[in-house]
Order: structure tokens, then C-alpha cells, then sequence
């Protein structure tokens, strides 16, 4: 196992119990539950995110990046108030450092999905049936990439 895909790794489990400790923040009564948990995760997290900025070679630093900034931006905020929305957003960063496979990740699966759904509603508002071919056509093609992905 090389450095990078150590670090994903690392990544990964942390968001994960990240995001289970933002839930539970948000469901306990108790104002301080798991806050030394959460505490603990994050400064872990941005320790991965800096070593995988240094680490990396060939590859793309925008996950890590993203995911410095996100951490940031938890600095102040009411987690039993604001719990499950965090969790929510970790479950997405989570997907940047998930590949169903070597071609397309799990962000990628969701990001064609929203561009399906642009597709439809654009296909509705055309007027013409050139149009409506084409976009069916694209909606097609994104689906026929999406079905030979399997995402973990």
C-alpha cells in the first residue's frame, strides 16, 4: 500500500466516524456528547488531508483541499443544532476519497446522476424534436456510463 492510498484510507474511516458523531451530537440531549470525539476526528483529518497534499505526485490535491476548508468551517458551529446537515456534508466529501472503480467515483455517480436530471427538465422545456432527440440521446449515454459502475 503506497502513502496516498494510506491516507484515503485513513480519510475515509475518519469522515466516517465523523459523520456517525455528528449524528449522535445532533440526537443527544447532552450539549458536550462526543464533542471530544469530534474534536479528536477533525484534528486526525487535517493532519491526512496536509500529509496527502504532500504526498501527492501525480495526483489531484482539490479532495484534500476541499476537505481543509470543510473542516475550517466547523470552527464555531452548533453541532447538536447543526449535526445531522454536517453529517450530511461529510457523507459527500466522504464519496471524493471513494472510487467504485479505477474510472469514476462514487461523487462521480452522483454528480451524472444531477446532470440525468438536468437532461429531463431541459428535454421537457425544448421545444423542437431535434432537441428533445439530442438530449435524449445525452441522457442515454450518461445513463449507459453510470450502469457499468458499481460503487461499494
Amino acid at each position: 500500500m503506497d502513502i496516498v492510498e494510506y491516507t484515503h484510507n485513513e480519510i475515509k474511516k475518519n469522515l466516517a466516524l465523523l459523520e456517525t458523531h455528528f449524528k449522535q451530537a445532533f440526537i443527544n440531549s447532552n450539549k458536550d456528547f462526543c464533542k471530544e470525539c469530534i474534536e479528536k476526528h477533525i484534528l486526525i483529518l487535517e493532519g491526512l488531508a496536509e500529509e496527502g497534499i504532500i504526498a501527492c505526485e501525480d495526483c489531484d490535491i482539490k479532495n484534500y483541499q476541499a476537505l481543509l476548508l470543510f473542516l475550517k468551517s466547523i470552527d464555531g458551529r452548533d453541532i447538536q443544532i447543526e449535526g445531522i446537515k454536517l453529517a450530511i456534508e461529510i457523507r459527500k466529501l466522504r464519496k471524493n476519497f471513494i472510487a467504485c472503480d479505477e474510472d469514476i467515483g462514487m461523487k462521480d455517480r452522483d454528480d451524472i446522476k444531477k446532470k440525468i436530471a438536468e437532461l429531463e427538465e431541459e428535454k421537457s422545456l425544448a421545444k423542437d424534436t431535434v432537441s428533445q432527440d439530442r438530449l435524449e440521446y445525452a441522457k442515454y449515454i450518461l445513463n449507459w456510463i453510470i450502469r457499468g459502475k458499481k460503487c461499494s
